[in-house]
């Protein structure tokens, strides 16, 4: 996972029962790193930018980015994130991305829709999918009806992230 922070999205793929031994972290941040260590002893984790993956060429059948783009607030960045996400997946592999396409309340990221992921992987297959009920909504809404909650995330017209399935083509 590129952006893995303090290892939140690691120790979930773990639950679904991932191999610690397949699983690698890194972030940009080497106190969330430290803490993901902590969290996470038997899992890889590395503090390194991600324009410099500190791995081999076509390494992984998976990578993934989870809200990590949308932080990035400089172009040029993201193209060079993403050419490097390319390049340590095999080419019969996935890039899974989860992210933000609008958030009006937090200035400090910037919402990505669908034309500049295609911009960032081009040469590549992408299925998206609209997803995630806006946050500060569905807080309010499940305590009170999680039905409810789920029936306005079917509508899809409040849902605020994009699931996306990256495929390189070959």
């Amino acid at each position: 996972e590129v952006g893995s922070g303090a290892g939140g999205g690691l120790l979930e793929l773990l639950s679904y029962g991932a191999c610690p031994a397949l699983l690698h972290g890194t972030d940009l941040l080497a106190e969330r790193v430290a803490v993901a260590r902590q969290l996470l002893p038997h899992v890889s984790m590395t503090a390194s930018d991600g324009r410099y993956l500190p791995y081999p060429d076509c390494s992984f059948d998976l990578c993934l980015q989870f809200t990590m783009f949308s932080s990035i607030t400089d172009e040029a960045i993201c193209y060079t994130v993403a050419n490097e996400m390319l390049r340590v997946v095999k080419p019969t592999g996935l890039i899974l991305w989860y992210d933000i396409w609008t958030n009006p309340l937090n200035k400090a990221t910037r919402g990505i829709r669908t034309r500049e992921i295609r911009r960032y992987f081009p040469n590549c297959h992408l299925a998206v999918d609209r997803i995630t009920l806006a946050p500060p909504l569905a807080r309010g809404l499940v305590p009170v009806s999680w039905i409810g909650a789920e029936m306005l995330e079917k509508l899809r017209i409040l849902n605020t992230h994009y699931l996306v399935a990256i495929r390189p083509e070959n």
